[in-house]
């Protein structure tokens, strides 16, 4: 954990309700922020402030529940053991995970294409992936993972950014909006498995619009 993620641990856990939280979370299920107010006797926006904020360090599971009028977020402790660690120093911002997470949504969405039996959009989509940029004959994967397609967290959002506008165009006047962002959306879930710390706390998401 770096010195940011460290002092917003620090800050969360020093709340007035923060360990009496915890220890309600303690027995591993997956509870609502409502669920906590009301067997803690708190404030739902309380309750609901700190689960969020140890999602997004990376210390509680997250996972969306449906019911007929709404959609809410449901958080678990996955241990009853919490830890924390405080790396020193300034390394690089992680964008080896960041990118990992867009190529892998880049290729969720190029295989729901082909499952449906789109092999026009497919094609339209690899066209697009493939194309050269400034007179550039690298491939642009090549080019990324390679420094010099993308500098920096913000240049990478950007990059990919224009690709999803792109293929949002492509799919979008194929099958419709609608449907399309449905897809899109489906693909960046799949690609926010395992990654949902650094995908929530760089926002990369945001970029995708879904």
């Amino acid at each position: 954990m770096d010195e940011k993620d460290f002092s917003e641990a620090v800050t969360i856990l020093s709340g007035e309700h923060s360990l009496s939280i915890l220890r309600y979370l303690s027995s591993g299920e997956w509870r609502i922020a409502s669920d906590a107010s009301r067997a803690l006797g708190i404030h739902t926006t309380t309750a609901s402030k700190f689960l969020s904020g140890m999602h997004r360090l990376g210390f509680l599971e997250r996972r969306v529940r449906k019911s007929r009028t709404r959609r809410t977020f449901e958080y678990r402790l996955p241990s009853a053991r919490l830890s924390i660690a405080l790396e020193f120093g300034t390394g690089p911002e992680p964008i080896r995970e960041a990118l990992d997470f867009y190529l892998d949504y880049v290729s969720n969405v190029l295989a729901k294409t082909r499952r449906l039996g789109w092999p026009g959009i497919e094609a339209q989509f690899e066209a697009r992936l493939s194309r050269n940029h400034g007179g550039l004959k690298e491939h642009l994967f090549t080019r990324i993972l390679d420094g010099g397609g993308a500098r920096g967290m913000d240049d990478l959002k950007t990059l990919f950014g224009a690709i999803h506008e792109e293929f949002l165009g492509i799919a979008g006047g194929a099958m419709g909006k609608a449907t399309a962002r449905r897809i899109l959306g489906a693909a960046a879930d799949e690609a926010a498995k395992g990654r949902e710390g650094i995908v929530e706390r760089h926002r990369l998401r945001e970029t995708l619009g879904v």
